[in-house]
């Protein structure tokens, strides 16, 4: 019924299977790191627990930047958590990004340092849209970052913190917000349950 059932179902049928392979490069030496089901969800769960503990639960939080594991991380820990996701394209401009994150009413944007760190400061010294948190994928000065945060979240978890996952999920209600591609005009937001994905998934 919802996308929390169907990431729980792939770790327990799957727990052993790769979910996602890693690139990681360090001057010219490249590794890859396998990424099994089992692990993405304890990525999730930590990420998300960390979430409940800064209180964004039941808030909206946006997603701009490249494909990478960190938007995946984010996304589905705020589905997990009921939070509402907003994912934005990454080629947006600053204005339009500005708009879409000022009209979808967004308490907090993860973003991609390299795509988007110029855009979000200009955003920031704006100060036109609702966003009260800033947190980066990777580590960047003056922002709160994607791996501390889940870290954190580790510990809590350890700590025996368990509302994150045992967060129950409305899945008639609004899950995402979703922008159309604006051709002749602003972006239009659509309002997706997680009921309408996990169907299409199904």
């Amino acid at each position: 019924k919802d996308i929390k059932g169907i990431i729980y179902n792939s770790a327990k049928q799957y727990a052993k299977n790769t979910a996602f392979i890693l690139k990681h490069k360090e001057d010219k030496k490249v590794t890859y790191e396998n990424i099994t089901y089992k692990k993405l969800l304890q990525d999730i769960n930590a990420f998300g627990t960390q979430l409940y503990e800064m209180g964004l639960k039941d808030k909206r939080i946006a997603i701009v930047g490249r494909n990478r594991y960190e938007w995946v991380i984010t996304h589905l820990s705020n589905l997990l958590g009921g939070i509402v996701s907003i994912p934005l394209d990454k080629e947006l401009q600053v204005d339009e990004l500005e708009s879409c994150l000022e009209r979808s009413k967004a308490d907090v944007v993860v973003f991609d340092e390299k795509k988007k760190k110029a855009n979000i400061e200009e955003i920031k010294k704006r100060q036109n849209t609702k966003l009260q948190t800033y947190i980066c994928m990777t580590e960047k000065e003056g922002y709160q970052n994607f791996w501390d945060l889940k870290a954190q979240g580790e510990k809590l978890i350890k700590q025996g913190k368990k509302e994150y996952t045992k967060a129950k999920i409305d899945e008639n209600k609004m899950g995402i917000l979703l922008f159309t591609s604006g051709t002749t005009s602003k972006s239009k937001a659509v309002m997706l349950s997680q009921n309408n994905i996990a169907s299409n998934v199904y």
